[in-house]
């Protein structure tokens, strides 16, 4: 069975009654070639032990069983969970988790660390899920997401990528390295969506780059710049973060960042070091 092709997935749904439910953003891959770009950017060996998001049918859960010691696969769909125990056969080394995402400890659900993330995410709970899987110290080396392609080009933007750059841009990069491996287009899916999507890889980083500084100040202090994002610095970081422009001002002339920037300009140690100037405590 191979569920990549749209007509045994579809006789795969049909036996079981099943239909893609939109409420859960659930569109599932028939593209062989970004299937295997996504298998191919996570460098898996048969010692790793993976974990996956929204398996739906497991479209990308066979292959990854197929090359990895382990996948849990977390599901939310009960209805998906039956077919998944018809689709992924004699495969002994998955455990399907039936839970919500975003309410379940993600890096403890497996019965080994994990080593890998890879999956196929829902575009209404990407955010909160990258947050999830960079923001515990248990995070993985390698994380392989496929997203919606306006998604991925933030979680790349650089500080000269204008409009694109903001808030999820820094948050990712204080973790991991981003890049887009490739572009995978709306067809690639049943159903098809209205938009593009993309796959990226993340390789983590042991330390934040914001380390020793605390984590919830500093991206307190970038989130709230970034509410103002079309603002000037000195006058941005006197909105929600509170900071008096007098203050800000003698901030950013220590960090070495005119105050007339704004916070999309900046890079992530422009951030890092003006964070230092505001006084923002380490861990």
């Amino acid at each position: 069975m191979s569920l990549s092709d749209p007509r045994e997935l579809g006789a795969a749904l049909s036996r079981h009654g099943v239909r893609a439910r939109r409420s859960l953003g659930q569109r599932f891959l028939v593209d062989k070639s970004a299937l295997s770009a996504i298998v191919e950017a996570a460098e898996l060996s048969p010692s790793d032990h993976v974990l996956e998001i929204g398996p739906g049918p497991g479209v990308l859960t066979r292959e990854l069983s197929e090359r990895a010691a382990s996948v849990t696969a977390v599901e939310v769909d009960e209805r998906m969970v039956a077919v998944l125990r018809d689709t992924l056969g004699a495969a002994t080394n998955v455990t399907v988790v039936r839970a919500d995402a975003l309410s379940i400890d993600l890096h403890g659900v497996a019965a080994h660390p994990l080593t890998r993330i890879v999956a196929n995410l829902p575009y209404q709970i990407t955010s909160p899920l990258l947050i999830s899987f960079l923001s515990d110290d248990r995070r993985p080396p390698l994380i392989v997401v496929l997203v919606q392609e306006e998604v991925a080009k933030r979680i790349v933007a650089g500080a000269r990528s204008g409009g694109e750059r903001g808030y999820l841009s820094i948050f990712v990069q204080s973790y991991a390295t981003p890049r887009i491996v490739r572009r995978v287009p709306a067809r690639a899916f049943r159903p098809a969506p209205r938009v593009n999507s993309a796959i990226v890889a993340l390789r983590t980083h042991p330390v934040p780059a914001f380390a020793p500084l605390a984590g919830g100040p500093f991206l307190r202090l970038v989130s709230d710049a970034f509410r103002h994002r079309r603002k000037q610095l000195r006058s941005a970081l006197g909105h929600e973060a509170g900071i008096e422009r007098e203050r800000a001002e003698d901030a950013l002339r220590a960090a070495g960042i005119a105050p007339t920037r704004r916070p999309e300009e900046l890079a992530l140690p422009e951030w890092v070091a003006l964070a230092h100037a505001l006084g923002i405590p380490s861990t």
